[in-house]
């Protein structure tokens, strides 16, 4: 499975409605989605917008991965899909414009409906036994939706494998720094997905090996000018050269110390680091997280 002109061949299905036309971007994270609902048919036509016929006119992704493996791509890479709405990742603000949306069908959480059984967000009914005979669930509490115990139903073996080898192949042709939730990334407080069915860990380390450009959060030099340092104290000796580093330069935090950061300058001003390695303690206060 491979990206060939921002689109995967083999998912490739047709171009929803619901996307920026005329706006370009340049992926650098993957956001990870449930749908909400039980069927990929319809959650496919939804995804569509007017191009499957739904009524939809606000929201869609790049891809939708079914319970049985199956995929389709609707919109491609390099095109702003509309999946993340309000959102903020660090420094980091509209993720609609930074990042790859994949849905995955899943409903999502279900109440307790007082007589047994589930509902879930639409109001659809589901026994006990149907959530079993489903794949299964969890129990799990979340905060956004209430206090109580919610059923997270599980995702199937062939739709997180059909998802890994999309995420394998999105990072082999983008640098991708992260792959993220929508609950994690959404600022009005409210999304949940995908859910703690979902095995996040093993996905984001899908990207270490490939596009990412680091494996260490980084971060903006805010203060006009920084002391580095030989250790996490203002008693070690300044690191020299440069002994300062300049407003604006980017640096990979490698580990924490209290309140200091051991770092890696990756650039400085709008030139990327040549030549040998410079590493050495500062103060976090004066670091601005980029991702």
């Amino acid at each position: 499975m491979d990206v060939v002109n921002h689109r995967i061949d083999a998912l490739w299905h047709k171009h929803t409605s619901n996307y920026s036309q005329g706006k370009t971007i340049k992926p650098r994270f993957i956001v990870m989605h449930y749908t909400t609902g039980w069927s990929a048919e319809n959650n496919l036509a939804w995804l569509l917008g007017r191009a499957g016929g739904s009524g939809n006119t606000e929201s869609s992704a790049h891809i939708l991965v079914g319970r049985d493996g199956k995929a389709w791509q609707i919109c491609p890479f390099n095109r702003r899909a509309w999946h993340a709405g309000p959102s903020r990742l660090g420094t980091v603000a509209d993720l609609n414009s930074h990042a790859i949306g994949i849905e995955l069908l899943n409903p999502g959480w279900l109440k307790p409906d007082g007589h047994g059984g589930w509902v879930d967000y639409h109001g659809n009914r589901r026994s006990t036994r149907q959530l079993q005979s489903d794949g299964g669930y969890l129990l799990a509490r979340n905060s956004r939706v209430g206090s109580g115990e919610l059923a997270w139903p599980l995702y199937t073996d062939a739709q997180l494998d059909t998802s890994r080898q999309i995420c394998l192949a999105i990072a082999r042709a983008y640098p991708i720094h992260e792959i993220v939730t929508h609950e994690e990334v959404d600022t009005r407080g409210w999304k949940t997905d995908p859910g703690p069915a979902f095995p996040l860990d093993s996905f984001r380390s899908l990207v270490d090996d490939y596009g990412r450009e680091s494996a260490q959060p980084r971060y903006k030099v805010s203060a006009s000018r920084l002391n580095l340092r030989g250790g996490p104290a203002t008693s070690y000796e300044l690191v020299d050269p440069p002994g300062q580093l300049q407003q604006g330069t980017l640096v990979e935090a490698l580990r924490h110390e209290g309140d200091w950061a051991y770092v890696q300058v990756v650039r400085e001003g709008s030139r990327a680091q040549a030549g040998a390695t410079v590493t050495g303690w500062v103060h976090s206060a004066y670091l601005q997280r980029q991702w």
